[in-house]
């Protein structure tokens, strides 16, 4: 049997802190805004030597754009991962099991929605590159399931771009505004009964007939 790898310890522990910096950045940035949140608040939340921000990412730009990459490569794993669950289901059933997929994935990562509600409301270049790099191949990706919703006959009876906004809102914000969920209804969202509801509903309101 062949020996497993040895990782070195000095990579190895960059990469720990590399990873805990994108985490801190992450919360930092969709809690309080890209401008609000400093290179030196990302570091205290992630508990590390002050400059280690521009020695692994060299400035709080490229810091942005790893940490949003890396939140949604996470993201979009998990994501595929669900969905390969479907994958012996019918068609119909498919498509269902998408929007729960979906709602899972927000209620996992609800800084995606709070990320995209900030830097959509200060549209600069920092929205250029999400819709470049994230956003797009995210849209066409919804596209597809609404054209093999068509296709079947099941699709809701509206335009495409409405429907988008219609899953990704109500699948994420409930998540996103969370603190406000527990004022208004009393009720946690990251509860797993929680998000278990709220996945049915969004497939039955978007394709009826699918409760188990």
């Amino acid at each position: 049997m062949a020996e497993a790898v040895r990782k070195d310890p000095v990579q190895e522990r960059a990469q720990i802190t590399r990873d805990r910096l994108l985490s801190a950045a992450i919360r930092k940035f969709a809690a309080l805004g890209y401008d609000t949140a400093s290179t030196r608040q990302i570091e205290e939340e992630a508990g590390v030597k002050r400059g280690l921000i521009n020695y692994h990412f060299g400035s709080k730009d490229a810091l942005w754009k790893a940490a949003a990459g890396w939140l949604f490569e996470r993201a979009a794993a998990e994501l595929e991962t669900v969905e390969a669950g479907a994958a012996n289901v019918d068609p119909i059933a498919r498509l269902r099991y998408f929007v729960r997929a979906y709602v899972r994935f927000s209620a996992s990562y609800p800084e995606v929605n709070q990320l995209m509600v900030r830097e959509g409301l200060d549209d600069d270049w920092r929205l250029d590159w999400l819709v470049e790099n994230i956003v797009s191949p995210w849209y066409q990706r919804v596209r597809a399931v609404f054209v093999e919703a068509e296709r079947l006959g099941v699709a809701p009876d509206m335009p495409f771009h409405h429907f988008y906004y219609v899953l990704v809102g109500a699948g994420a914000l409930m998540f996103s505004m969370a603190g406000e969920s527990k004022r208004l209804a009393g009720i946690d969202p990251r509860d797993e009964s929680v998000v278990s509801a709220h996945a049915d509903a969004l497939a039955e309101l978007l394709f009826p007939g699918g409760r188990e």
